[in-house]
């Protein structure tokens, strides 16, 4: 007797289903590494327009967005450059930066990760206190936390 049932079995269904997992695990990896590079990549692009709206306040004003005297390291920290205080898009009531000329600034308020750029007159890179401006990376933490995926551009140098 000839048996003429044609189609998979069970077992050739399971291993082709497990299979397609497989791929689709690994397909899943990849995107998310993707995602992760391209929104550092945004990241780092928004800091280098942003640090020349900084350069720009502190050569009119002579103040950073802390409002220091820009000749002078160290001071505050502001943790939201699209702050009143810190100058960037309005002058502020307060006539904290005089011979303003802005707004320096009107793009991106946030990181890709939904956090406020930041400008940090020490921050510490290497044990040695330095003028940047940053994102306080994909895990959203680092207030005073110099963390490894931080990612900042260098106004002092």
């Amino acid at each position: 007797m000839k048996n003429d049932k044609k189609g998979f079995t069970l077992v050739e269904i399971i291993i082709a289903v497990a299979i397609m997992g497989l791929l689709a695990s690994a397909g899943g990896v990849v995107i998310h590494k993707s995602v992760t590079h391209a929104r550092i990549k945004a990241a780092e692009s928004e800091l280098a327009i942003y640090s020349c709206a900084v350069l720009q306040l502190a050569w009119d004003t002579g103040k950073w967005p802390n409002g220091e005297v820009r000749t002078q390291a160290g001071g505050n920290e502001v943790w939201d450059l699209s702050s009143e205080a810190a100058g960037l898009m309005v002058e502020g009531s307060d006539n904290v930066y005089p011979n303003w000329n802005g707004p320096y600034y009107e793009g991106v308020t946030e990181d890709p990760w939904g956090n406020s750029y930041f400008f940090d007159p020490d921050y510490r890179i290497d044990g040695v206190m330095r003028i940047v401006i940053g994102s306080l990376g994909p895990n959203g933490v680092g207030r005073n936390v110099y963390e490894i995926d931080n990612i900042y551009i260098l106004l002092d140098d």
